[in-house]
């Protein structure tokens, strides 16, 4: 039998070599995940939290995932319709930015399909009615044009000598031709109001030729997260709009064409992204996305996994979430209320109806904000997901609202409010556990790139060579960081030290999956 021999190192004291304790010859495995939290689907009250129980019994999907999307289209479907207004503290839109963890094979798209089936449905309306509507725009549109040519005619005859106009005759011609243009038919909006993986500049379009609400929703969000607009050029134009959207303000698109700049005001987009857990690690750490507050306005679900337990066997073979009458009831509700007529004034804007939070459920309200503030501190509780927690009861106020519009039409009560912040808590102790393993996982993924780095140029490092490592990792505190955490995790050693003990000297372990 093959013996390696042992690996030594120079003790910085005598200068003398001497061999290495022995140790174990397997790395330590990478830190497990934390077991999901339970979603508090009894939050969302009896019309959204019975469809969503049913929804996860029919489709055999995590409880929190079924919960998570119902809230996403209730929000998508009542946004246009009411804004919340928090005392004198300030008024926001009902729109909700959701993201949920899970793997494939979590029946994503199934569930999805089964909740936005009233939403598709309505779509599927619209497209049937664009059609005929895009069809009578376009006859108006050539009536229009043959005004305008009648109109020029009428002035300048016919011919290819046209005969000069008196300067009252060009001043009556322009009057009739601008009240002309003021009437120019316009094409019929879009018939969507869903899409999936935008630029900033296809929000902009989508926003300005369709309704003015619209619903970011996907089952394979890493569509979006590594689409067109999420490149290293397009990313920060993409977060800016969505941010803008969710804040209620206007959005602004500036080119060098006229046709192509504007501003679009009273818009509302509601989102809806479901990402697989690898995918869902590098969006919660990545730098730019959490600087610019874009992933402290998302909503995290991350539920355990049901692969492996749906089974078919004793389930009734003929039952469907099409013949639940939980499921019945959430569909009519929002398909009545995503047909009913917005809200909007002569240039086409929303100006939704405004619920107010007064009274015992805004002092309920104001409890919730202080109670998250007092943790904002260095030294609080949510002082690792600061940017997050900062919107906690922002978002407490929207669900409070879609809770209570969905539910009663009327404004807030302390309930409303309360069951707000329940799902609020969730959400709040969901970012700190998913932020705490996206980071722990980033910088294991680093570490690994580092190793294989090293186990291509003769397996050691020495801190003088930081700068053959990749751009990544040549700063020395980077670098260090990811050589101590190789050593922790067992996968290296450190060979030689400098002054106050410092590691000067590394070197990969060689255990049986890599000699």
């Amino acid at each position: 039998m093959t013996h390696n021999p042992p690996i030594t190192a120079t003790d910085p004291r005598t200068g003398l070599s001497a061999p290495l304790p022995s140790i174990d010859s397997k790395p330590l495995p990478l830190a497990e995940k934390s077991a999901p939290l339970p979603y508090p689907v009894h939050a969302l009250g009896e019309l959204l939290g019975d469809a969503a129980k049913a929804l996860a019994y029919h489709v055999q999907t995590p409880l929190g995932m079924a919960g998570q999307s119902v809230l996403a289209v209730t929000s998508l479907a009542v946004q246009g319709h009411v804004n919340v207004k928090k005392g004198n503290v300030g008024t926001s839109p009902t729109s909700l930015f959701c993201l949920t963890v899970a793997a494939s094979g979590e029946r994503k798209s199934t569930l999805d399909g089964r909740t936005v089936a009233p939403v598709y449905e309505y779509q599927s309306e619209r497209r049937a009615e664009h059609e005929a509507a895009i069809a009578d725009y376009r006859a108006d549109l050539e009536a229009h044009k043959l005004r305008y040519d009648s109109i020029v005619t009428s002035y300048k005859g016919r011919g290819k000598n046209p005969k000069p106009l008196s300067y009252d005759d060009q001043e009556a011609l322009a009057a009739e031709l601008a009240e002309l243009e003021h009437n120019r038919p316009t094409p019929p909006p879009r018939p969507h109001i869903l899409m999936e993986e935008p630029t900033a500049e296809g929000i902009y379009r989508h926003l300005k030729e369709g309704l003015p609400i619209a619903g970011l929703f996907s089952d394979e969000g890493g569509a979006f997260f590594s689409g067109h607009g999420m490149t290293d050029e397009s990313k920060g134009r993409t977060i800016t709009a969505l941010s803008q959207l969710w804040d209620g303000k206007p959005i602004t698109r500036t080119r060098a064409g006229a046709e192509e700049s504007g501003v679009l005001a009273g818009r509302r987009l509601a989102a809806h992204l479901m990402l697989q857990p690898v995918i869902a690690d590098r969006v919660l750490a990545d730098p730019l996305m959490k600087g610019q507050g874009f992933l402290a306005r998302f909503l995290v679900c991350s539920d355990r996994s049901l692969i492996g337990s749906r089974f078919l066997v004793n389930r009734p073979i003929d039952e469907s979430a099409a013949n639940d009458p939980a499921v019945k009831r959430f569909w009519d509700r929002i398909g009545e209320i995503i047909r009913q007529p917005l809200p909007l004034n002569e240039a086409g804007e929303l100006e939704p109806d405004t619920l107010e939070i007064t009274g015992a459920a805004y002092q309920a309200w104001a409890t919730v904000h202080d109670a998250v503030e007092e943790q904002l501190s260095p030294a609080g509780e949510l002082a690792e997901v600061q940017a997050f927690a900062a919107k906690a009861a922002d978002n407490v106020a929207r669900i409070a609202a879609i809770l209570s519009y969905i539910e009663t039409r009327a404004n807030p009560t302390p309930e409303h409010i309360n069951r707000a912040a329940e799902l609020m808590q969730y959400y709040l102790r969901t970012m700190i556990q998913r932020t705490q393993e996206a980071e722990q996982s980033t910088a294991e993924h680093d570490a690994a790139t580092v190793a294989e780095w090293m186990r291509q140029n003769g397996g050691e490092l020495r801190a003088d060579d930081f700068n053959r490592l990749p751009a990544a990792y040549r700063k020395a505190k980077k670098a260090r960081a990811l050589l101590g955490l190789l050593v922790d995790y067992g996968h290296a050693l450190v060979t030689a030290t400098g002054p106050n003990n410092k590691p000067r000297a590394w070197k990969l372990r060689e255990t049986p999956d890599n000699v």
